[in-house]
């Protein structure tokens, strides 16, 4: 039996010499949700541990189901030590939607295999690397003569759907009951939300049109748009032609001195003559006050294109396939991370945004945000624009508002983006990652000044590829439409008592959030002042983890001291009670926390005893910080 590092979770369960006896029914068997179905199985099955040369390893069942892929062990599975536990999928499971490359794994080589590929062979190695930078190194070396074939053809046959009807969530028949309807957040579907918005920002001069109703206009765009009051809908109508995807100038945000953010596509490459984009934007400088004329910001580049090959770099980088592999990039590591362009088209994004900031809120004049399709870039630095000037969208229902708002309702195109179906006419690019890396930067800077936390950010990328939730499956709003009314049931993203327990969902918010800072961030946005997410890109990398250290022991003891302070306030009696008597206990347990927490791979004493007495649930952070208590 290998030996494995103490503190380690990853244990091999088997001897070489026993592997012959293994079979199916000796493992712990899949839970399948209601929908889903295996597609192929196989026995004696290794995995390897990353970064461990292959002397590492556990032995178990692999299954490919029309939802997940799930390695299951071939002995009485242990409780996992991962802090946070997905109810939807085990620690050794991944959703087939994540998957993003799989390679077999030679002697001495590595062959990308094609999506959709049949592949003929023997397979004896595979390499998995999924969108969020974790792999896994199978073998199937004493499994049946054919079996890693059939699991690699099962795998990129049903992780690369040619249809969008073909994702799970059309299969999931698990019965649903919306929890966020009733909460603070909008969605942005309905016209009362962006009546609500318009007026929240007593921006003057903008009306309501209702020109798309039913789609008729565009199927690309929501139903409610709003735009200058001097424009008709007439005009609308017309204009819509001239602009890619039909997506005309359009009202996001604005402020009480008439200052508006708007959104809008570049015109038809057919189109030399740019008479209706100037109509349209002398129709937007007479909806300001002043009449003063807009400031207008291109956004063509970093393109799609860009991001996308940017990200294939990073991620190479965040993903070595052996112990060399690792030192040589850690040997150079800074130099590679500058070859990748990733913190260039982060730094891009936060400068535009504060281009923008400073015009609506200092030069108080109106920003038009102009690219390619309107819906990519357009995005991003119309959120962090309004990060960095709004405090609403600074707390978690503000923040899932602007999502909803500016990635949901505006149409960015996640099934495109995500690669969650195969088409040659698709062009894959992880933009809301470069979005969430830019929030994530914002909080390092200012990290009182966002409820939301780190951990927050790292498993919203998660769960965007989660294909049971309707939130990021869809490039429009008009496609939600005909899924709802066909055989789709609608799930929320933002529901996420359906993924998580309270104790994890208690780490979403910021104990040191501030909700009495209301000034406009103002961010630095050079290449020096930022810094790698490490918590997204490396938490599956056991060699780089702080033991017994890093950023998660100081916001537990923050938790912790919101936890005594509640006490004291509130005399909340039984309800913390253990806190004092338990006191060193806690306090020990958090210094045993390690640097990717709660994402790494504590001893199970850690894992099993910080509880939610100490982290607090999700909805008593909701109201309370530390730097809160004062204002009370």
């Amino acid at each position: 039996m290998n030996d494995v590092k103490e503190n380690s979770n990853f244990k091999s369960y088997i001897g070489e010499s026993e592997l012959e006896s293994i079979t199916l029914d000796d493992v712990q068997r899949i839970k399948l949700l209601d929908g889903e179905t295996i597609v192929q199985e196989e026995s004696k099955v290794i995995l390897y541990q990353p970064l461990s040369d292959k002397q590492k390893y556990g032995m178990g069942n692999l299954a490919v189901t029309n939802f997940r892929l799930s390695f299951m062990t071939a002995d009485e599975l242990e409780p996992s030590n991962c802090y946070q536990q997905n109810l939807l999928l085990g620690i050794n499971e991944i959703c087939l939607s994540s998957i993003d490359v799989v390679y077999q794994i030679g002697d001495r080589s590595k062959k990308k295999l094609l999506p959709g590929q049949n592949v003929t062979g023997k397979i004896k190695d595979i390499l998995i690397i999924c969108k969020n930078m974790k792999s896994f190194e199978f073998s199937f070396k004493h499994s049946s003569k054919d079996g890693g074939k059939k699991i690699v053809n099962a795998l990129l046959h049903h992780a690369y759907p040619k249809r969008h009807s073909l994702l799970f969530a059309y299969d999931y028949k698990d019965p649903y009951v919306n929890n966020t309807l009733n909460r603070e957040a909008r969605f942005f579907d309905k016209k009362p939300d962006w009546e609500k918005e318009l007026k929240r920002t007593k921006c003057q001069n903008w009306r309501i049109s209702l020109v798309n109703f039913n789609y008729q206009v565009s199927p690309l765009l929501i139903e409610t748009i709003i735009i200058p009051q001097s424009v008709t809908d007439n005009i609308l109508k017309e204009a819509v032609e001239k602009f890619r995807n039909r997506f005309c100038p359009i009202w996001v945000w604005g402020t009480s001195k008439g200052a508006a953010l708007v959104r809008m596509a570049d015109l038809l490459p057919t189109i030399t003559d740019r008479t209706e984009e100037n109509k349209l934007l002398e129709h937007i400088r007479k909806s300001h006050p002043d009449k003063k004329p807009p400031h207008i910001i291109d956004l063509s580049s970093p393109t799609p294109k860009d991001i996308q090959s940017s990200y294939m770099k990073l991620r190479d980088l965040c993903t070595p396939d052996n112990t060399r592999m690792f030192k040589n990039q850690d040997f150079k590591f800074y130099g590679l991370l500058d070859s990748t362009k990733w913190l260039l088209y982060v730094s891009i994004c936060l400068a535009k945004a504060q281009e923008a900031a400073e015009h609506l809120n200092i030069n108080e004049l109106t920003v038009v945000l102009q690219e390619g399709n309107g819906q990519d870039l357009n995005c991003v630095v119309s959120s962090l624009t309004q990060l960095l000037l709004d405090p609403y969208f600074r707390t978690k229902f503000g923040f899932q508002s602007l999502i909803q708002k500016e990635w949901i309702a505006l149409g960015h195109p996640f099934a495109n983006r995500l690669g969650h179906i195969l088409c040659k006419d698709i062009e894959p690019s992880p933009i809301f990652l470069l979005f969430l890396d830019c929030v994530w930067q914002l909080l390092q800077q200012f990290p009182n000044a966002f409820q939301i936390s780190e951990t927050y950010l790292t498993t919203l990328w998660d769960s965007a590829h989660v294909s049971v939730f309707d939130t990021f499956l869809f490039n429009s709003h008009h496609d939600r439409f005909i899924a709802e009314n066909g055989s789709m049931i609608l799930r929320s993203v933002w529901d996420w008592r359906e993924q998580f327990t309270e104790k994890d969902i208690g780490l979403f918010c910021n104990p040191l959030f501030d909700d009495s800072i209301c000034d406009q961030l103002t961010p630095k946005t050079g290449v020096s002042a930022l810094d790698v997410w490490l918590q997204c890109y490396f938490r599956w990398l056991p060699d780089l983890e702080i033991r017994n250290g890093g950023k998660p022991q100081v916001d537990l003891f923050c938790r912790y001291l919101v936890s005594e302070i509640l006490q004291t306030q509130q005399n909340m009696g039984e309800m913390n009670g253990k806190l004092n008597k338990n006191k060193d206990q806690y306090l020990e347990l958090i210094r045993k926390v390690n640097s990717f927490f709660p994402f790494s791979h504590n001893s199970s004493s850690v894992s099993g005893e910080i509880t939610n007495s100490v982290l607090l649930t999700g909805d008593v952070l909701d109201t309370q910080s530390i730097l809160n208590f004062n204002n009370d």
